[in-house]
């Protein structure tokens, strides 16, 4: 069998590290997003109706919960196999992946709820 094919239990749990840990990167960048122009006295975001940060934020947050599912459900799925000699590898992916869903739907809820459209 192929040495980096997604068959084998150990192979999985490195992807799921890769996948989750690419997860926290896009992750950072929308809380960088979200965060820069965040008022939380006054519960608002405020954001240009006509520029691209809005996009951004959506395709940084699905990013994040994509990559972090993959790695979720590879992690998952090797975490209790037989054949896997990377255990640890299987657990870091589930959680670290789990971490950047949960995040990532929280950053993209806050965006959804809080944003207000003022032309800069």
């Amino acid at each position: 069998m192929a040495k980096l094919s997604l068959r084998r239990y150990d192979v999985q749990a490195r992807v799921s590290v890769f996948l989750s840990l690419a997860s926290i990167v896009f992750l950072i960048g929308l809380a960088v997003l979200v965060g820069r122009h965040m008022n939380l006295r006054e519960t608002m975001i405020l954001y240009n109706p006509n520029g691209l940060r809005a996009p951004l934020i959506y395709g940084f947050g699905l990013a994040a919960l994509g990559l972090g599912a993959a790695g979720f459900g590879l992690g998952m799925n090797s975490a209790g196999q037989r054949r896997n000699d990377k255990p640890l590898h299987s657990w870091i992916g589930f959680f670290v992946g789990a971490f950047g869903m949960t995040f990532a739907l929280v950053g993209l809820y806050l965006f959804l709820k809080w944003k207000e459209p003022i032309p800069l």
